[in-house]
């Protein structure tokens, strides 16, 4: 039953670990960041870009974007999706 338990804490850690998110910028520039755990095709806490675009700086622009493989057409992205974690960087310029 203890292991059960620990096993259960761990992962629950696990999972909040990954449901972060943060961005850094000067006056120029900024990159936003945020992560998500994958199991069976549900993000945990939510829409990974969705998250990272809501903390773009207003009327700034996006120059790169960055993301884990989480498409159906490759081997990796299906095993993403099934379990793992998902993660997405956006840079760019402020106005």
């Amino acid at each position: 039953m203890r292991k059960l338990l620990a096993s259960g804490a761990l992962g629950f850690g696990i999972v909040l670990l990954t449901g972060c998110s943060g961005i850094t910028h000067n006056k120029d520039v900024y990159t936003a960041h945020a992560e998500s755990f994958n199991i069976i095709g549900f993000q945990v806490p939510g829409n990974t870009k969705e998250r990272v675009m809501e903390l773009i700086p207003e009327g700034a622009t996006v120059e790169t974007v960055q993301s884990t493989n989480s498409d159906t057409t490759s081997v990796l992205g299906v095993l993403n999706r099934i379990i793992g974690i998902d993660y997405v960087q956006v840079g760019g310029k402020k106005q």
